[in-house]
């Protein structure tokens, strides 16, 4: 699974023998029947996970996540109207949150909160900022 700014999520199968690899300020992803070079200042994350397929595809921009360059600020695209978004301190406590309106991004920030690690929550998705 590569996040990215820009594209959103996109999900590669196993069956299509995906190899990773890095050149100069690329990420690429080559498979059995492509290859994909990302930006690596576009990448926010590449991870491996256990998806079940359901027989439903997304278009990668239905949904997505951006963050701002310095880590402060957290849009979410395409979340369902009435998603609870949420901001929690390390210690739990619910610092702020916001509720999504259709087709509108819900963008949460820690920029003017205390130096600490928060955690930003919105339907599946969870991120984890720390501000210095």
């Amino acid at each position: 699974m590569v996040w990215t700014k820009s594209k959103g999520k996109v999900s590669y199968n196993l069956s299509e023998v995906p190899i990773t690899t890095f050149s100069g300020n690329q990420l690429i992803i080559r498979t059995s029947t492509a290859t994909i070079p990302y930006e690596r200042k576009d990448v926010l994350r590449y991870t491996y996970e256990d998806l079940k397929s359901t027989g439903i595809s997304l278009q990668s921009n239905e949904r997505s996540v951006e963050i701002t360059p310095d880590g402060s600020t957290v849009t979410f695209r395409g979340l369902p109207a009435g998603t609870v978004a949420k901001v929690f301190a390390i210690n739990g406590v619910l610092v702020e949150q916001a509720t999504a309106t259709d087709g509108a991004p819900l963008t949460l920030s820690i920029q003017n909160r205390p130096s600490g690690v928060y955690i930003i929550q919105a339907g599946m998705e969870s991120i984890k900022l720390m501000k210095p």
